[in-house]
């Protein structure tokens, strides 16, 4: 179904904001995770669970559709599992909040450029406004941090997920757009993402996930920021415009943020404030179209 014009669904659009919440809790999850754990490892263990899950809510939920096409599911598998590796590693390197920040702030104008080489998709005004000022919003959570927590591998590899999640997210409009209902769309690509990964745990340490802080975190991630964030998302995107749902999931730095504060103690300071509330602003402006 091609992308509303107009107004958009409060349901729709609420889908894709509750997704980027529940995107918000995996830097934090992987943080409270084993100590030394590959980022390798903690992304296949999420594809793994997740693909399982979302399995599990395509039986239960059991929507008519057509097949997901090969070309569709191997684009939106390959940069599920890159997404997966880049994203961790960038978290690792340059911590929880700036390499979610950088990651998921790229997103929109990666999917911006690429909706339109794809799919013809004229950027509306109100999206590229919205994308400004949540852009500056996390301009501002960003220097919260200040630049001595940044490394340029990890801004490298965060800018390497958000170019992954673009097509990952590009591939499963295309599916769903040819008739492929979300749930089969959401557990084959997890699915196929899970399998590219899974050798990494044959040659990994992975001791550490059989814990029970590793199994925790495994099922969490597994759970909350995929099987559950992904169906709404999916949900979402099959009703408005993929640069608009990427613009949407910014949620997802705010959330960061906030969770890196309270949970892991994190310093919050003006700019964190200033920064979460712009992109608050950004995200309601976009979300009144």
């Amino acid at each position: 179904m091609p992308g509303k014009q107009g107004k958009l669904g409060t349901t729709y659009v609420g889908a894709v904001l509750f997704a980027g919440i529940c995107f918000g809790t995996t830097g934090t999850a992987q943080a409270l995770g084993p100590k030394g754990l590959s980022p390798l490892v903690v992304g296949t263990a999420r594809l793994i669970v997740g693909a399982f899950l979302l399995w599990i809510i395509h039986l239960v939920l059991h929507q008519e559709g057509s097949r997901i096409k090969v070309p569709e599911l191997v684009l939106a598998g390959v940069g599920v599992a890159l997404y997966q590796l880049t994203f961790f590693s960038a978290v690792r390197s340059t911590g929880v909040a700036i390499g979610t920040l950088i990651a998921i702030g790229s997103a929109p104008a990666f999917t911006g450029l690429m909706a339109k080489l794809i799919y013809a998709e004229n950027p509306t005004q109100r999206w590229l406004v919205s994308t400004v000022i949540t852009t500056i919003g996390i301009g501002f959570l960003s220097l919260a941090r200040g630049v001595h927590h940044v490394h340029i591998a990890g801004i490298a590899l965060a800018l390497g997920a958000g170019a992954s999640y673009s097509i990952f997210a590009v591939a499963s409009k295309s599916a769903m757009r040819s008739g492929t209902s979300f749930t089969e769309s959401m557990w084959k690509v997890f699915g196929l993402g899970a399998l590219l990964l899974s050798p990494i745990l044959f040659i990994a340490n992975v001791h550490a996930i059989f814990t029970f802080r590793g199994i925790s975190m495994s099922v969490w991630l597994g759970l909350v920021p995929t099987a559950v964030a992904y169906t709404s998302y999916a949900y979402g995107l099959r009703h408005i415009r993929v640069a608009t749902a990427s613009t949407l999931i910014l949620a997802e730095p705010a959330t960061a943020t906030i969770l890196a504060a309270v949970v892991l103690g994190e310093t919050v300071n003006i700019y964190s404030i200033l920064g979460i509330v712009i992109v608050i602003a950004g995200l309601t402006y976009l979300a009144l179209e």
